[in-house]
């Protein structure tokens, strides 16, 4: 019956202690509840637990000095995984390596009075092995945990750098779903066609495995794409990068528009001049020698100065235009017209200028086209096409022609100005119709002119509703298109 108690009173302490170490979430649990399942076997004075390197782990080392011996004893002890007593002064130092294998995990030192019986050793070694086994499952997971935190640690340093840039980047892989993106560009609005010029991106970079770059303009802002080829754990990936260049765009905008207005006074201050300066020489002449000109040769250079004061005029009247448009105070003042006769009134119109560089002007249409426009209007447009035509004859040319043609197309009308001139690169197609821009500057080909007749044209046909492009190709010609809506009144 005793034999039955104790032993019961001993599979309770051996379930207790494997319950509390196997519940133990950190090393310092563990080693508190190995010394007080010692301290239940063994009277102890002192107790205490050492590292690999002997230095205290759990317990006080306070006054406590271990002397060469006792290192020594510790480190047999340790390397044959054995426990061991010996006698120190009155007390007896027990000796129990906590050992794995061959992991060294520290060891326990308790000091008594008495001598430890063989079975209640036997016991405390079983309770130190198993508190190895367990300190080295804690030990790892704290490393680990440790190493994790880390991880994060760096992610999140990492997160919060990339979240700081302007630019807006993500990472993506070869199925294009996003596996990274920092704030910008989850709070970046992409709208499906930006959308789909990145995915297209992304895809050419992983086929080509190289640098890809493209540049978009979306709702006004401008946007540099730079997509890179990177790997990660093996699997190719492509990381984006997306820069919002629109201050740059604007700043380069801004210069070249200055740029261009420094050409367009020095331009217009020369277009000024020369009839100012003709009208002067003429008029100077009259004054000073009224009396020995003949009838003739007043009536030649009163028409000079009258000519040269009508190019003055259209001079002025160009800027005032392009004022006016500027200002949003330009008004139309509609009418229903035969637009064939109105072309054919500003051919006659031209007709001096062209055979003085030897053009041909040719009207393709015969029969009447009536819509509704503001005539005056629309004849300063077809007239600067016209004059466009002839002054961008190409000296070389043997017949020099500018064609004209007009036709209906169901609610629309098309008028068509050809040439067979010096023809534009494609790259300005769409920069002839800016502000100040001027084809002769490109092509070095010197002409009259202030740089403004095509934008004027162009805000006047879109203030008619309308639109006007062209094709053009060097050394071959010019075909200017101009779409109106017909609008005639039933």
């Amino acid at each position: 019956m005793p034999g039955q108690v104790a032993s019961h009173k001993l599979y309770s302490l051996l379930s207790s202690f494997i319950r509390e170490i196997t519940n133990a979430k950190e090393p310092e649990l563990l080693l508190d509840a190995l010394m007080r399942i010692f301290q239940r076997f063994v009277d102890c004075d002192r107790i205490v637990v050492l590292d690999k390197n002997l230095e205290s782990k759990k317990g006080n080392l306070q006054g406590l000095e271990l002397n060469k011996d006792l290192k020594s004893m510790i480190e047999w002890s340790l390397n044959n995984h054995s426990p061991i007593s010996l006698p120190s002064n009155d007390r007896v130092v027990h000796i129990f390596p906590l050992v794995k294998s061959n992991n060294v995990l520290g060891v326990l030192l308790a000091w008594s009075k008495d001598e430890i019986v063989v079975e209640t050793a036997e016991l405390l070694r079983t309770f130190a092995f198993l508190s190895a086994v367990v300190l080295e499952n804690l030990e790892l997971y704290s490393s680990l945990q440790l190493q994790h935190r880390m991880v994060e640690e760096t992610k999140n340093y990492m997160h919060r750098i990339l979240d700081s840039f302007p630019q807006y980047i993500a990472v993506f892989d070869q199925g294009t779903n996003i596996v990274f993106a920092n704030s910008g560009y989850i709070q970046f609005s992409l709208n499906n066609k930006l959308l789909n010029q990145i995915t297209e991106l992304v895809q050419r970079t992983f086929l080509k495995e190289s640098r890809q770059t493209l540049e978009v303009e979306d709702t006004g802002s401008f946007y540099s794409l730079v997509a890179e080829p990177i790997e990660y754990e093996g699997q190719p990936q492509v990381l984006l990068t997306i820069t919002d260049v629109t201050n740059t765009k604007e700043v380069e905008k801004l210069k070249a528009i200055d740029q261009l207005k420094t050409e367009f006074v020095a331009n217009i201050s020369h277009e000024l001049k020369t009839p100012l300066a003709a009208i002067k020489a003429y008029a100077e002449t009259i004054l000073t020698s009224l009396d020995a000109l003949d009838q003739s040769t007043l009536v030649e250079f009163v028409q000079i100065i009258h000519k040269e004061s009508e190019h003055l005029e259209s001079i002025l009247e160009e800027l005032l235009d392009f004022s006016r448009l500027e200002q949003r105070s330009f008004t139309l003042e509609k009418s229903t017209f035969d637009l064939t006769g109105l072309i054919r009134e500003s051919i006659r119109s031209m007709d001096e200028l062209a055979r003085s560089k030897g053009v041909r002007i040719e009207l393709l249409t015969k029969e009447p086209i009536l819509v509704r426009a503001d005539q005056r209007r629309l004849k300063q447009v077809i007239t600067n096409l016209l004059n466009n035509g002839v002054k961008y004859a190409k000296e070389s040319a043997i017949d020099k022609y500018v064609k004209v043609k007009v036709s209906k197309l169901h609610e629309k009308v098309l008028l068509e100005v050809s040439d067979n001139g010096i023809g534009i690169p494609k790259e300005y197609h769409q920069k002839v119709f800016e502000r100040f821009f001027r084809v002769g500057t490109i092509m070095d080909h010197r002409v009259e002119g202030t740089g403004l007749g095509l934008t004027i044209a162009k805000q006047i046909v879109e203030l008619h509703g309308g639109r006007i492009w062209l094709e053009s190709e060097p050394n071959v010609g010019t075909t200017v298109f101009v779409e109106l809506p017909l609008e005639v009144e039933k």
